[in-house]
C-alpha cells in the first residue's frame, strides 16, 4: 500500500500506473514512476548478423518484459520492452504509438 505521505522532492501525483513506493531518501537517478512489468512469451531469432557461420541463426524461446517509467517531474514517458539482456527497445510512449500501427502493417504482410 502507497503510503500518502509524498517525499518533499515529488512536487507532482504519482500516474495511476506507478507501482513505486517513493522515499525522502530516494536517490535522485531513482527518483521515477514506474509501473508492474508484463511479461509475453514470443520466439526470438538470435545469431542474426553475429560474425559466426552464415545460417547460425537459431529460434530461442524468450520472455519479454514490458514496463512503464517516467522521471519525476518530466512529462515523458518511456515504455521498456525487452529480455533484459540480449535484446531490448526503450522509446517514449509517442514513439510506440506510431510504431504499433507499422508492426500491425508488417505482421499482415507476413500473413497476406
Amino acid at each position: 500500500m502507497r503510503s500518502s505521505i509524498s517525499p518533499e522532492w515529488l512536487s507532482e501525483s504519482c500516474p495511476p500506473w506507478c507501482v513505486v513506493l517513493h522515499e525522502q531518501a530516494d536517490l535522485e537517478p531513482d527518483r521515477r514512476h514506474m509501473s508492474a512489468s508484463l511479461t509475453v512469451p514470443v520466439i526470438e531469432l538470435r545469431g542474426v548478423g553475429e560474425t559466426s557461420a552464415p545460417g547460425g541463426e537459431q529460434p530461442v524461446a524468450e520472455e519479454l518484459a514490458l514496463s512503464l517509467h517516467r522521471m519525476a517531474g518530466s512529462t515523458e514517458t518511456w515504455l521498456y520492452v525487452g529480455d533484459g539482456r540480449h535484446q531490448a527497445l526503450e522509446l517514449s510512449v509517442g514513439s510506440w504509438s506510431r510504431l504499433i500501427p507499422a508492426l500491425d502493417r508488417m505482421v499482415g504482410r507476413a500473413h497476406g
